[in-house]
Formats: structure tokens, sequence, C-alpha cells
């Protein structure tokens, strides 16, 4: 794993300077990381849940952030690495490589953009973090509307507070779906029920765990909820089979 980056590199095919993008630009939600040797990429997001854990559980940001996202990602279906320089490679000469070869996934297949068993290294941390999250005593939000019913808060505190609580759980979301994918499908849902996700979160909790299966294995949401209901029973059982119908079109 290298340990920085160079800030200015000279193209290996036209020989001019060019700065490796590291992370989306301001007015972007996602950047690309392409292949040392062909001209595959992968996109990530901003809020990517791997890139959100990396941030959350490591503190990383910046520099270590985007060294930690590539030593992460999976190698390039090529077997070669992805690397924010692309080899070296500009971007010029990467859109002219691109324009000149026309190429495109094959039909159906999936392809992990993230080493999972290399992320497995930091599998305990990132269930450590969960668990503390459930033992928090920080505010929800059936607590935070019942201070503001009975008037103990003004409307612009209120909103405050249900921004921070929006910000908490897309975040403890985010590292719930990277641990689900390390967890995987034999494990994730199971050990979501004994430690107790849905009391905190909600069932909506469960869709979470299956949008990290897809996003580990390439198995949908609806298949996997499907294959999970009929191992649910009460009010979770009931807020699954909504859900499942609004996806597969019931309504």
């Amino acid at each position: 794993m290298v340990d920085t980056f160079a800030k200015e590199i000279d193209c290996v095919l036209c020989q001019e300077h060019f700065s490796p993008v590291i992370e989306p630009e301001e007015d972007k939600t996602s950047y690309d990381i392409y292949c040392t040797t062909c001209v595959k990429w992968v996109r990530i997001g901003r809020s990517d849940p791997v890139r959100t854990s990396l941030r959350r559980i490591l503190k990383l940001d910046g520099e270590p952030l985007a060294l930690a996202i590539q030593n992460y990602l999976a190698a390039c279906p090529c077997g070669q690495e992805f690397s924010h320089d692309a080899g070296k490679r500009c971007p010029k000469c990467i859109r002219k490589i691109k324009n000149e070869m026309h190429t495109s996934p094959a039909p159906g297949e999936f392809h992990c953009i993230w080493n999972i068993q290399k992320l497995k290294e930091i599998e305990g941390k990132i269930f450590e973090y969960i668990l503390g999250r459930l033992d928090s005593e920080e505010e929800n939000l059936n607590q935070l509307i019942a201070r503001f019913e009975s008037g103990e808060i003004d409307p612009g505190t209120y909103m405050e507070g249900m921004e921070d609580i929006q910000f908490r759980e897309a975040t403890d979301i985010a590292v719930i779906k990277t641990w689900s994918m390390l967890a995987g499908p034999d494990m994730a849902f199971r050990a979501a029920e004994e430690h107790g996700l849905s009391i905190r979160y909600g069932s909506r909790i469960l869709v979470s765990v299956a949008a990290g299966l897809e996003m580990g294995y390439g198995i949908s949401i609806l298949t996997t909820l499907s294959k999970e209901e009929k191992n649910l029973d009460g009010p979770a059982r009931k807020e699954i089979r909504t859900f499942i119908k609004k996806i597969a079109g019931g309504f």
C-alpha cells in the first residue's frame, strides 16, 4: 500500500502534467478511479457506505481517506489495480482511449468494487462502532418529537435536532450496510436480530442490511427480503411485506 500521492504527475502517454483526483469536487456527488492498465473504472460516491465507514471508523479524510479507499478496492476484472493516478495516464488520454475502445460490461455481470476479504481487517472496529451506537443515550426521533409537542423546545431547535438525528442515522446506516457486506448473506440478518438493530432503528434497518448484501454480492434487495420475510413476525413482517410489494410493483 502506498502512503502518499504524487501531487503532480507527467502523463506517460502525452507527457503533460496532471494532478490525480482524490475526492469528489465540491459540486459533484462522486468521482471515478481508473484501472492502472485498462480503461475500466469504479465510481466512488460521496455517500458510499464504505467511504463513509472509513471516514467515521478510522477518522480519515482528504488524502489519507483516498489512500484507504484505494487500498480496499477490489482488483479490476482485468486483474490489475485501480489507482487514483490511473497508471500515470492523464484524464485526457484516458478519454481518448475510451472513445477508441467502446468498452462496456457484460450483461448481468456483477463485480463488487470492494475487496471484502481485505476489509475484514477492520470488521471488528466496524462492529464495535455499531454496538456503541446501540448503547448510545443520544436523543432519538421519538424523544425529540415528544419534547417539541410538549412545548419544551421551539420550532427552530426542533428542526436543528431533526437534521442532527438524520445525519447521525445516515452515518449509522452506511456503517451497517458495510458491516452487512462483511458479515455475508448467511450471517447478516441473524446477527442483526441477535443484537437488536431493529429495536433501535426500526424494521426499516432490515432493508439497509439487504442493501449491504446487494452491494457486496449482487443479490437484489427484493430477493433477500422475500427470503428473510418468513423468518420475521409481528410489525417487522408487516412492514417488510409492504416494502416488498412496493418495490415489486404490487401497488
